[in-house]
């Protein structure tokens, strides 16, 4: 990679923001197109510190020499690896001079976070401190494996909405549990889309407020329990597909004492 070339990503961060906005097949398509093209910066520990970049602005670390990368530990444990796409959203974690960082490829990182022999980590999250926008390592797992399920309903398409013979139960029970504290959010429903013989899971959400906020927390817990090849889609429930939805399966979440059916 050029060093001398800023780090910038404003694709990417495009693609962050409107998968924050609305998950959808597409948004997440461009998504991960730009997720896999993106170089980021990765606050890391030298030691000893290196020596100083020469004339190209590079530099040669000597032997032995140890290079520690952050990390972000949750209350629950959970560990991910940092990762910021230009330097004003690193700077929003610290901005400190001379900050040690490395330009790090979508591949490193997640051969890093494959390889992690620490079993609390879970995978990295862009820019910690703005989008926060996970990425799990079922996902990594999932790029790195068969394409992705994608569909686009293109104009007098019929899309078809049905109950999904393999209930995930264990996704719905994390968005359930996700959802009990949430309280901008009525009840929420799950069925299988069908377009031109593809398919992904749809979910509608009964909510007020602020759509980007909600869906991006129902995407983070529900992408996780994803297999390899699915996707899902999340739409308000007060739109024609959303309706659709809610004429055809019960509710796996409605707020009540339990929240789950």
């Amino acid at each position: 990679m050029d060093v001398n070339t800023p780090v910038t990503n404003p694709s990417l961060v495009c693609a962050l923001e409107a998968i924050q906005k609305e998950l959808t097949p597409d948004t997440n398509r461009t998504f991960l197109t730009e997720l896999k093209k993106a170089r980021f910066l990765s606050p890391v520990h030298i030691d000893p510190k290196p020596p100083a970049a020469g004339a190209d602005g590079g530099a040669v670390l000597p032997a032995d020499t140890t290079i520690s990368f952050e990390a972000c530990t949750y209350e629950n444990g959970d560990v991910y690896m940092p990762v910021y796409t230009d330097w004003g959203a690193l700077k929003l974690w610290r901005d400190i001079p001379g900050e040690q960082t490395l330009i790090t490829s979508y591949d490193d990182i997640s051969r890093m976070v494959l390889t992690s022999k620490n079993p609390n980590s879970k995978g990295f999250i862009i820019n910690p401190y703005s989008h926060r926008v996970p990425v799990s390592k079922s996902t990594i797992e999932q790029i790195s494996g068969a394409a992705h399920v994608e569909w686009t309903a293109e104009k007098d398409t019929q899309v078809l909405i049905g109950a999904p013979a393999n209930d995930p139960i264990a996704m719905k029970t994390a968005i359930a549990n996700y959802l009990k504290g949430q309280k901008n959010v009525n009840s929420a429903y799950l069925a299988l889309m069908e377009n031109s013989g593809e398919f992904s899971f749809i979910i509608a959400v009964d909510f007020a407020g602020n759509r980007q906020a909600t869906f991006n927390g129902i995407a983070a817990v529900a992408i996780p329990h994803l297999r390899e090849g699915e996707l899902i889609d999340i739409t308000p429930a007060d739109t024609p597909l959303g309706k659709d939805v809610i004429g055809t399966v019960r509710p796996f979440y409605k707020r009540k004492a339990f929240g789950l059916f």
